[in-house]
């Protein structure tokens, strides 16, 4: 997840601490891209399976598309592999994500944090 998504200001500060806590507590890997990296130009899923090729699935506003070619696995793999090194690790990431957390707290106390 991009750290930029983080500071998106939808609803309240009840609805976006609901939400940080959601993603501190329910999620299996989270892995945060901190700011100051370039966000990337779109999404990409790749499906490996046993005995058949890889497929990359994109979608932006206005396609979505499906491609096996060898062109497309490649890059998307040197999209993910570029996602790792810059991304903090799950340790740092749940530390960053805590900060959101307490930043909120702080606003809405008055001082302090509450957040263990």
């Amino acid at each position: 997840m991009h750290e930029l998504a983080l500071r998106m200001q939808f609803g309240d500060a009840q609805l976006w601490e609901g939400q940080y806590l959601r993603l501190l507590f329910n999620t299996h890997i989270l892995r945060i891209v901190p700011a100051n990296v370039s966000a990337f130009r779109s999404a990409a899923t790749l499906y490996e399976f046993g005995k058949a090729a890889p497929v990359v699935y994109s979608e932006t506003d206005t396609a979505r598309v499906y491609a096996q070619d060898s062109v497309a696995i490649a890059r998307t793999r040197r999209l993910f592999q570029r996602l790792d090194a810059v991304a903090l690790d799950e340790e740092q990431s749940k530390r960053k994500l805590a900060e959101y957390v307490s930043g909120l707290r702080e606003d809405t106390h008055g001082g302090g944090t509450d957040l263990a």
